[in-house]
């Protein structure tokens, strides 16, 4: 009579397991990150941060990094995500 409760109760949890799972990974997509390098237009020593203008002509803004200076080019990760695409793990570029 145990047993039964038990294999009932496996079953049961393991359905439910797997159903949350499918139910979060439909709801989070991995997004899509691209390398792209970028020039440094404007630094504001105020605030610490930069602008930073890619070859397609969008414009973003990042925490500046150490030794930046206006003209340098720099590589970072593109991450594509919604609402709109942001700038990480920015470095010089070689």
């Amino acid at each position: 009579m145990i047993r039964q409760y038990i294999q009932i109760t496996l079953l049961t949890g393991a359905l439910i397991g797997r159903l949350a799972f499918v139910a979060l990974a439909e709801r989070a997509p991995n997004p899509i990150s691209l390398g792209v390098v970028t020039t440094i237009t404007v630094i504001n020593a105020k605030t610490g941060m930069a602008t930073l203008l890619t070859e397609h002509g969008e414009v973003f803004e990042v925490w500046k990094g150490w030794r930046w200076k206006v003209g340098d080019k720099v590589e970072c990760d593109r991450i594509d995500a919604a609402p709109r695409p942001w700038l990480q793990n920015c470095k010089p570029w070689q």
